[in-house]
């Protein structure tokens, strides 16, 4: 019975790859939306003025490689309107290509994320005091780099990590 169990257990590990091999999105579409293709003639324009004000977008362009990333503030007949920093940038509708909706981590993987990163500093900075043997006399000195340690190993670790988890879902694609 143990067999068995095991010998299915490794099929199922070795054709997973072959299964997710099959799924019919692009690199840059999420399953969980349907019809973005851009052979569907269903994206139109008008689909982008479900966007809400604020919302990340990323904009490419027909000319050239330059992709332009901001938030959403308006959209027009002919134009788009997004905050790139402080300013406002606007494009014209020939001239996009794509928009792709920008998908970041939601707050409880991020602070899940802080909470890894803020443990992983805290351990290091143990485990140096362990290594090196520190004498009562820096106590002081390694409680403030301690402090100090915690938060930037949790905010570099968020960062790093919730940057290769953020999903890009087309929205639009020019005829």
């Amino acid at each position: 019975m143990k067999i068995t169990a095991f010998c299915l257990c490794w099929l199922l590990i070795l054709t997973a790859p072959g299964v997710m091999a099959q799924q019919p999105t692009t690199p840059n579409q999420s399953s969980t939306v349907p019809n973005q293709s851009p052979t569907v003639p269903d994206q139109s324009w008008e689909l982008l003025r479900q966007l809400q004000a604020g919302e990340v977008i990323e904009v490419e362009r027909k000319t050239g490689k330059k992709k332009a990333s901001g938030d959403f503030v308006s959209l027009f007949d002919t134009e788009l309107v997004i905050r790139r920093g402080f300013r406002d940038e606007s494009l014209s509708r020939d001239e996009v290509k794509n928009i792709w909706r920008i998908k970041k981590p939601g707050l409880g993987k991020r602070v899940l994320f802080s909470v890894i990163g803020g443990s992983l500093a805290l351990l290091s900075v143990a485990g140096t005091v362990r290594a090196f043997n520190v004498s009562e006399k820096y106590l002081y000195v390694l409680t403030l780099i301690t402090l100090a340690a915690i938060p930037i190993g949790a905010l570099m670790f968020n960062y790093l990590v919730s940057r290769k988890m953020t999903k890009r879902i087309l929205i639009y694609s020019a005829p």
